[in-house]
């Protein structure tokens, strides 16, 4: 386990791997009303490229998260960007919802694979007893991707088109490709040939049947599914009853991400000198009061300031909790457990953005932000309840 210097051309490519799903994913969220108005689609409608996005990443996660751990990751995260470079540059050529509504399936399945793959990467090659800190910076590249991909997304949008944001996507998937080619092993701390793949499959079953595993995929439904609904309709809610253009809804993306990476860089670097378990119980049961705060004030500095809570919260949660589920299971089954942690993790998200939708459209966006806090206090409680810190 070397130091963090050391492995600055691994973590960085990681760190720009998950910068790039995060962003491709999110920088349609202030678009929702230009798309709208574009193809001549309801907001609904539109919310469920968030869904078909999130189905087709859980599905293919739990086909491939095995596949990782017999010919290690290396070789899947080449594979992913490769393909996610040919969806990206294939999206900036499409014209109607149906095209784009199939290639955000194929976009949810590379980079449900990519981030998989990612997050296994660090808990193969660092120490439990470091691993934070390292997850930390890596996991703030979603947060950086508010900062810079969502705004970045839609200023390209407002100047050009919407499709100039999938071919920057590409061009950066291109680049992470060669970074891959040049700085990754040639394969990973995981990989493992005397696996036999017909009966390995049956691993999950085994992950149902164990209390904190089975927990650990429960928590990952409630906080990822709670936390996208309310940023899915949030641009819809700000276009509604402020008249706010994608660019100045942006803004608030970007206030928001600076907190959520010092969150997660600082989560870190206490997750591993306290425990993982309590970083995450203290700020995702906080994040419950802005969540209900959030439809209670006018456009300006509070309600900036509130959005910011949330993503300040949901960065000290992510760090800590995916550092803690990368020691649930041994090395030789992360990589099927993560795929599992994140196929359930998007079941949330495609569930919680339907149900979403729904809430939206016939009572309101405030409606969202309670579901999303029910599912955020339940989480707590799951986690609180059957998973403990592992041993060091």
């Amino acid at each position: 386990m070397a130091s963090l210097q050391k492995n600055i051309f691994v973590i960085a490519p990681l760190f720009g791997i998950l910068f790039l799903v995060t962003a491709d994913n999110q920088m349609i969220i202030p678009l929702l009303p230009t798309l709208g108005r574009e193809l001549e689609t309801s907001v609904e409608k539109l919310g469920w490229l968030f869904s078909f996005y999130a189905l087709s990443a859980a599905f293919f996660n739990l086909l491939l998260g095995p596949l990782s751990d017999r010919f290690g990751r290396v070789l899947f995260i080449r594979l992913g960007l490769a393909f996610f470079f040919l969806i990206a540059l294939t999206t900036y050529f499409s014209e109607n919802y149906l095209q784009l509504f199939c290639l955000r399936g194929l976009a949810g399945l590379t980079a449900g694979l990519l981030s998989t793959c990612s997050i296994s990467f660090v808990g193969d090659f660092f120490s439990y007893e470091h691993r934070g800190r390292v997850m930390g910076i890596v996991l703030s590249s979603y947060f950086a991707a508010l900062i810079l991909g969502v705004p970045i997304g839609a200023w390209i949008s407002q100047t050009w088109s919407w499709k100039n944001s999938f071919l920057l996507s590409a061009i950066l998937a291109l680049v992470l490709l060669c970074c891959s080619l040049l700085f990754f092993p040639k394969e990973s701390y995981a990989f493992s040939p005397h696996i036999n793949l017909k009966t390995y499959f049956l691993v999950y079953p085994q992950f149902f049947t164990q209390r904190e595993t089975a927990a650990a995929v429960a928590v990952s439904f409630g906080v990822s599914g709670g936390t996208l609904a309310v940023m899915t309709f949030i641009s819809g809610y700000l276009d509604q009853i402020f008249g706010l253009k994608p660019l100045e809804i942006s803004w608030i993306f970007l206030s928001a991400g600076m907190g959520a990476i010092i969150a997660s860089l600082l989560a870190g670097l206490l997750s591993d000198k306290f425990t993982k378990r309590n970083i995450f119980l203290i700020s995702n049961t906080l994040l419950i009061i802005p969540l209900l705060l959030l439809v209670q004030l006018p456009w300006g500095i509070s309600l900036i300031l509130t959005f910011s809570l949330i993503s300040l919260c949901v960065g000290f949660r992510q760090t800590a909790l995916q550092t803690l589920q990368t020691e649930l299971v041994p090395t030789s089954q992360r990589g099927a457990f993560l795929a599992l942690r994140n196929s359930c993790s998007q079941l949330g998200i495609s569930a919680a953005v339907f149900v979403g939708g729904i809430l939206y459209s016939t009572i309101g966006y405030g409606a969202v932000t309670i579901m999303s806090a029910i599912m955020t206090l339940i989480s707590s409680g799951i986690l609180y309840r059957f998973i403990r810190e592992p041993k060091r």
